[in-house]
């Protein structure tokens, strides 16, 4: 139903690439996830991958549960990840991150939009618009590792038209270059562009585009997670 494509590359001069993501799609549901970790965390590879492995598994035990509660969502991912770092014999605060994502339930038509510190989320259908609101509230403090309670996340829960929906989730090496009011143009860009090729083409053209990006010697990693219809 979907198209899905994604990206990821280093920021310049950096010997380790922070970020992490992950996609997966089966017949029922729909989860993409951009993470990022913390410049000034020792380990913060490690626990921005770990976050995309905790959404995961926190969804999969929200939907066993049958819940509908956003926030006990949220406390499952936080319950995951600080088990999945504590395994590793690890410290929390060496493997801070961000995380994003954008979760859709294919049977009922509903998703839900949720960003623990800075990047961007774009998400359009023919109901609902969602660009993620400038704040300064997103600093540092807001991430896995430093954060506590489910009020530090922005989450949206929608009811959506799966059949003609977009959007993108990216970090802020790409989210603080993109011009506001022109997020739409973006995406709709990127998406015309992969629509030409063929679509074992598309990642690499977006991990072109991304190392071609204008802003020359960015030291921020780049990633993005790109999700359409099919039409």
């Amino acid at each position: 139903m979907f198209r899905n494509h994604h990206a990821t590359v280093i920021g310049f001069e950096k010997n380790v690439n922070q970020d992490s993501h992950e996609t997966y799609e089966s017949s029922k549901y729909l989860i993409s996830i951009v993470t990022d970790g913390l410049g000034s965390s020792k380990y913060s590879d490690i626990g921005s991958f770990q976050a995309t492995k905790a959404v995961r598994k926190a969804i999969t035990q929200w939907r066993i549960l049958n819940e509908s509660n956003s926030s006990v969502l949220l406390q499952l991912i936080h319950f995951y990840w600080n088990l999945f770092i504590n395994d590793l014999n690890l410290e929390k605060k060496d493997c801070s991150t961000t995380c994003l994502f954008v979760y859709i339930d294919k049977e009922n038509s509903k998703g839900l939009i949720a960003q623990l510190g800075d990047g961007m989320i774009y998400f359009k259908s023919n109901n609902y618009t969602y660009i993620t609101p400038a704040s300064d509230d997103f600093n540092y403090t807001k991430s896995l590792g430093s954060s506590k309670s489910a009020k530090d996340w922005m989450v949206n829960s929608i009811k959506l038209d799966k059949d003609d929906l977009n959007f993108f989730i990216a970090t802020d090496g790409i989210s603080d270059d993109i011009v506001k009011n022109k997020e739409r143009e973006f995406i709709n860009y990127l998406i015309n562009s992969m629509n030409k090729l063929e679509k074992n083409n598309c990642n690499n053209y977006l991990r072109k585009t991304l190392k071609d990006w204008p802003t020359k010697f960015h030291t921020d990693d780049k990633t993005i997670c790109i999700t359409w219809s099919e039409k």
